[in-house]
């Protein structure tokens, strides 16, 4: 949905374009968009190709399942995605004269039911928060157009959030985001709600006795204005894999008034 929007964006240039393959030599790496004028270069990658229920059966027949793990083996295509994106973003930076463009991965789940954004943002927050790990990129933004939390009003809500470090680069591309976020939902006719902020985000995959992939659940929690409250993912979670906790500038939760 999100690189639907972007190939029609007035703010984005596709570097898909012939007129860019002279840039672009074979075995050098090329992002997707430049965004904002040349101030971004942003790169686009779909999760997809995760085959949840084998890897989580595989560990529990060979392991007891634990956040360390689990993780690893869940968060290996995900964070090997996040590592060709910064590479293309830096190859790009090289081949078009951009030293000083901010780099933006944007990172969309489309696994139904075995995974969410939560595992987006933490495979991106672990990925981004190592020493060497992510340097050309400047914020890594996650969503989810596949799957929703139910809320106790019980609307459909899909966060969104934006993993940075903490730098100059990150709040001036936080800025740009903001613009990139507000024009997309206006673009999808769907309700943006800026001032929720995530506290904390709870997975866990459950397994038979035998070892057998069951499910997957999720709950994150955020508060407005004050207000505390908490979404769950599909049903109610009553024991926890994984408990972490991030701040992280630029949260949306956005609903979707089309899934019911």
């Amino acid at each position: 949905m999100m690189r639907e929007f972007l190939e029609m964006y007035n703010q984005a240039i596709n570097l898909d374009d012939k007129s860019y393959n002279k840039y672009f030599p074979q075995g050098r790496g090329r992002s997707d968009f430049l965004l904002f004028d040349d101030q971004v270069v942003c790169e686009f990658k779909e999760v997809q190709n995760i085959q949840i229920p084998n890897k989580v059966e595989k560990i529990s027949k060979k392991e007891k399942l634990s956040e360390q793990n689990l993780k690893r083996d869940l968060y290996n295509s995900i964070e090997n995605a996040l590592s060709k994106a910064n590479k293309q973003i830096q190859d790009t930076k090289i081949a078009l004269s951009l030293p000083d463009a901010l780099g933006l991965i944007i990172l969309e789940n489309q696994i139904a039911s075995d995974l969410s954004v939560l595992s987006l943002i933490d495979a991106a927050n672990r990925k981004m928060m190592i020493p060497e790990g992510l340097i050309h990129t400047d914020c890594v933004l996650c969503l989810d157009f596949v799957n929703t939390f139910s809320g106790a009003d019980s609307e459909p809500v899909r966060p969104a959030q934006a993993v940075s470090r903490n730098t100059v680069s990150a709040a001036k591309l936080s800025n740009l985001l903001s613009q990139l976020m507000k024009d997309f939902f206006e673009y999808s006719e769907t309700p943006l709600f800026e001032d929720w902020v995530i506290e904390k985000g709870d997975q866990d995959w459950f397994t038979d006795v035998s070892g057998k992939y069951k499910s997957y659940a999720a709950k994150v929690d955020y508060k407005s204005s004050g207000v505390k409250d908490e979404d769950s993912w599909i049903q109610r979670v009553t024991q926890f894999l994984n408990q972490w906790w991030w701040v992280i500038p630029l949260p949306f939760i956005c609903y979707d008034w089309f899934i019911r």
